[in-house]
């Protein structure tokens, strides 16, 4: 973001290792534990078996081998990029529990920030809890993250996009930084640390290590390029190597596709565009004279971030024509990229703490933004998932679990399906040998196929915990059960013998 107020208070990484001391604490272990609904013998996943598919455009639309037209609409997951090098919450959460929980809320995809310093030998992931169970993912017979136990950070995001494939998400890796929370000091895609050739080399490396892994389904080569022309920043189309974004994102997005073509190469914009400035990666006029041009301009999409007055009060947002005079700069900034059919854009960040902040024009912001994208199928992914962004909060509070439902209920409306094709196939997650297992879902009906002995109830229980309905007769049609995420628990003679968690759309 183009401002040092921004730059200051934007996601303070700093206070991150005190509070990470805390939060992993027995105590929170132990809140995280009884914030278990039901105890658990098992849990059944509708989690689908998967035929991938990779994405490309078509003007400014993306669609899936089968050409059908799908949007992105997801959340960023941050600390790859941190001095953690891990994602964060894992100190509170297990990794499998997140990912359920992402695609519980409604979201097909997740931006994931990494930084490069990570991806060398010796590198460490920090802040990592082994003990306890997940609310979303309670096993009797292992701890959380054990799986991730003395991995390197890259071999832990083989881990978590390997359980994204399973339940049918899908990734943009995002280049947010070299060093570890490196991404406000570093205004170019290079450092003294890392050159252009080993910044190329590490996303080829990338790009090879995913490859025939559509759960991978795009690059975002660098997060935020920025800084003006006089400051020796970022800037676009002007023929300078050393500071051209546009010539190095060509260079490194054709560098990728040679590794691996079925990728999508993601290009953010830059702070200022001659002597137009906006926000950091948000400035995309100059691809109106100056495109970028791929071995395969199929896999092309452009990116902006764009944020609302807790971020910095741009003075748009002191106009006296807010908010009608939002989408002529959001237009002229990126959307006119969509409005000529160009390529696809992708709103890599944008984020709210509150609705009511600066007189209500921070939520005035945020329907304004949901409405235009929603008006032009953009793909999204909100920042962010993690509840510790300095200035935007996220879709958690901070116990890593307590979801900020109007956040969730503003986006849902205009989230999309996953982009993978899914059958109605369930794959169970066993947690005792002698579980039963006797529900069944087709379509809108649960029905029944375990031993009639016994006194059988089944209740029906929301995300909160709250029990909706209980029948003693199957089958059970939810039907004209609201929209949402719910578990069906089974009882024979008041004791738990299966569990079916399905959504209602």
């Amino acid at each position: 973001m183009p401002y040092l107020t921004h730059i200051f208070i934007r996601r303070v990484i700093v206070l991150q290792k005190s509070f990470t001391k805390k939060i992993r604490s027995l105590s929170i272990i132990f809140r995280l534990q009884a914030l278990i609904v039901i105890p658990t013998i098992l849990l059944l996943l509708n989690l689908s078996t998967v035929q991938a598919s990779y994405l490309h455009a078509k003007g400014s639309k993306l669609y899936n081998d089968n050409n059908g037209e799908v949007r992105l609409t997801g959340v960023n997951w941050f600390g790859f990029e941190t001095s953690n090098m891990g994602p964060h919450g894992l100190w509170a959460r297990d990794y499998h529990g997140i990912l359920i929980q992402i695609k519980q809320l409604g979201f097909n995809s997740i931006r994931m920030p990494f930084c490069n310093a990570m991806l060398r030998d010796g590198a460490k992931v920090n802040s990592i809890n082994f003990y306890g169970t997940d609310p979303y993912y309670p096993r009797a017979d292992t701890l959380m993250n054990i799986e991730l136990k003395g991995l390197s950070p890259l071999q832990m995001l083989d881990k978590i996009i390997g359980y994204a494939k399973e339940l049918g998400l899908v990734i943009i890796l995002d280049n947010h930084s070299r060093e570890p929370d490196g991404y406000m000091n570093e205004k170019l895609w290079y450092t003294d640390k890392t050159s252009e050739k080993l910044w190329i080399d590490d996303w080829v490396m990338l790009a090879d290590r995913y490859k025939n892994n559509p759960t991978v389904i795009g690059v975002d080569l660098d997060n935020e390029p920025h800084g003006k022309t006089a400051d020796g920043g970022s800037i676009w189309g002007t023929g300078d190597t050393l500071h051209d974004w546009n010539i190095a994102a060509q260079k490194c997005g054709n560098a990728v596709l040679a590794a691996n073509p079925d990728l999508l190469i993601i290009v953010e914009g830059v702070e200022q565009y001659g002597s137009t400035t906006y926000w950091w990666g948000g400035n995309l006029r100059g691809v109106s004279t100056y495109p970028i041009t791929l071995t395969n301009q199929d896999k092309l999409v452009y990116s902006a971030h764009e944020y609302g007055p807790e971020v910095f009060q741009q003075t748009w947002f002191d106009d006296s024509s807010f908010p009608d005079n939002m989408e002529s700069i959001w237009n002229a900034a990126f959307g006119y990229i969509v409005k000529d059919n160009t390529a696809p854009i992708l709103i890599g960040e944008f984020g709210i703490k509150d609705t009511s902040s600066y007189n209500g024009k921070t939520g005035t912001w945020f329907k304004t933004l949901l409405e235009y994208m929603s008006k032009l199928s953009y793909s999204w992914t909100f920042w962010c998932f993690n509840p510790n962004s300095g200035d935007t909060g996220g879709l958690l509070s901070y116990d890593w679990l307590t979801v900020e439902q109007w956040k969730v209920d503003a986006l849902k409306t205009y989230c999309a399906p996953l982009i993978n094709s899914t059958s109605s196939t369930r794959q169970r997650i066993v947690l005792t040998s002698k579980a039963v297992h006797s529900l069944v879902m087709k379509k809108n009906v649960i029905e029944y196929n375990g031993k009639s002995t016994g006194n059988i109830k089944v209740d029906i229980i929301n995300l909160n915990g709250k029990v909706i309905r209980s029948e003693t007769s199957f089958p059970v049609n939810v039907a004209h059960v609201a929209s949402g995420v719910y578990t069906a628990v089974l009882y024979r003679n008041a004791q738990i013998v299966d569990k079916l968690q399905f959504t209602r759309y």
